[in-house]
C-alpha cells in the first residue's frame, strides 16, 4: 500500500486544520468534529460532518446570540440582505432555537493536500464573513435598528483599534 497516496477520513483532515490553529475541538465520531473559538466579537463554535454517501462536508459556524420569536422576522430579513453579497456559504437561522449560522457544504476529493487548503481557506473566509455581519446581527437584536440600515455599517473597513 502506498502510504503517500492514502485517503485519510476528510474530518481527520478538519482535525489538523483545526489543530494547527490552537483551538479547542472534540470528536463525536469519525464523522464529526466540533471546535470552539474566541474571536474579537463573540464566542464561535465551528461544526463539521462528513457525509460519506454524497462525499461531503457540511460546515457550520454558529454564533453566541439568540433572536427572540419577536425579532426573528429582522433577523430573516437582515439574512437575506448579508446572503445577497456572500459569494460563499450562506447565514441562516436555527429554527429550533433561533442562533445566526453560516452554512457551506463542500464537496470532498482524493487529493488530502488540496482538501487542507480547501478546508483551511474555507474556515478563513467563514470566519471572516461572521465577523463582518456580527455588528449587524447585533445591531438588529439589541438596538432596535433596521436590518437595511445595520448592514450599512458593514460596508465601512475600520483600520486600527481605539
Amino acid at each position: 500500500m502506498d502510504l503517500e497516496n492514502l485517503i485519510l477520513n476528510p474530518i481527520d483532515i478538519v482535525e489538523e486544520v483545526i489543530y494547527e490553529k490552537n483551538w479547542s475541538f472534540s470528536r463525536a465520531d469519525e464523522y464529526e468534529l466540533v471546535a470552539d473559538m474566541a474571536s474579537k466579537c463573540c464566542q464561535y463554535r465551528l461544526y463539521f460532518t462528513w457525509s460519506e454517501n454524497i462525499k461531503a462536508i457540511s460546515f457550520t459556524i454558529t454564533f453566541d446570540l439568540k433572536f427572540p420569536k419577536l425579532k426573528i422576522i429582522k433577523a430573516y430579513e437582515l439574512i437575506g440582505l448579508i446572503n445577497e453579497k456572500l459569494w460563499l456559504g450562506h447565514f441562516d437561522i436555527t429554527s429550533k432555537n433561533g442562533i445566526p449560522a453560516f452554512r457551506h457544504t463542500i464537496m470532498s476529493n482524493s487529493d488530502n493536500d488540496f482538501l487542507h487548503k480547501k478546508l483551511e481557506n474555507l474556515v478563513d473566509i467563514a470566519l471572516y464573513e461572521c465577523e463582518k455581519y456580527y455588528p449587524a446581527f447585533q445591531h438588529v437584536l439589541f438596538d432596535d435598528i433596521e436590518p437595511c440600515e445595520s448592514i450599512s455599517f458593514t460596508n465601512f473597513e475600520v483600520l486600527g483599534s481605539a
